[in-house]
């Protein structure tokens, strides 16, 4: 539709209601420009901090290259999910290596439990079994990290490549017992990630942190229904925040 001052405006099938909710959950669609506006600031401010970092003689130079960090935490689902999908605990575990002080290669694996809400059972020889979902996060990216306080305090800011995947599972009766599950179903794909987060150390050596970090996913997935997700192509949005504990070496 054209407007009286030459301007065009488009039409979409959704609502204006859940296109204002989608806004203010994660953005007006500008969410990749917020995303690469926003590692730009803190590259500034490493540069900016630069000089105190080398000032500081082997400080900068006596730090651990591996961190592998556990946490636990929530996962929101936003976008083409929203109608469909809740809240669900959520737990991460990741690998991270720093070639230098302020920069870090991840790779890591999050998790959330039941966000399609799944509810059904299966009939076996051991009596109803019931079938739950999972959805999988792999991110791998790297992060810009900001020392403070000769290091006890770091800040962070990131992003990379994503996979995605939601899969419905038979809880089995026991360890020992294998049951397939016919009626089980999943669907994938892959996009990308945004995160930042702050830690503070533990111990004077610096080995052990405490901290929180936020995973915001955009990923495209198609597949099979998974609860009451359609079946076709959707444009999935999730907000994952974690309390983590970091081990270094």
């Amino acid at each position: 539709m054209v407007t009286p001052d030459g301007r065009i405006i488009a039409r979409t099938g959704r609502s204006s209601i859940e296109t204002q909710a989608s806004a203010a959950c994660f953005g007006n669609g500008d969410f990749a420009r917020r995303v690469l506006t926003g590692m730009k600031w803190i590259i500034v401010l490493v540069v900016a901090a630069n000089g105190l970092i080398f000032g500081q003689g082997n400080w900068q130079r006596d730090f651990q290259k591996h961190h592998v960090t556990a946490g636990l935490g929530v996962a929101l689902p936003g976008g083409d999910l929203k109608p469909y999908y809740k809240s669900a605990f959520g737990w991460s575990v990741a690998y991270g290596y720093r070639p230098v002080k302020w920069l870090q290669a991840d790779f890591g694996y999050d998790g959330a439990y039941n966000a399609a809400d799944v509810n059904a059972y299966q009939d076996s020889g051991y009596g109803p079994l019931r079938i739950t979902d999972y959805q999988t996060f792999i991110p791998v990216g790297g992060r810009v990290v900001l020392p403070l306080a000769r290091g006890r305090v770091e800040l962070y800011g990131g992003g990379g490549g994503a996979y995605a995947r939601y899969s419905e599972s038979l809880r089995q009766p026991d360890d020992y017992t294998n049951i397939g599950c016919p009626s089980c179903q999943a669907r994938d794909g892959w996009g990308y990630y945004a995160m930042a987060g702050g830690s503070v150390a533990l111990d004077a050596g610096q080995r052990f942190r405490l901290g929180v970090i936020t995973r915001a996913y955009r990923v495209e997935t198609k597949g099979a229904i998974v609860g009451v997700l359609p079946g076709w192509r959707t444009d999935d949005r999730w907000m994952n925040t974690y309390v983590t504990l970091t081990a270094s070496f």
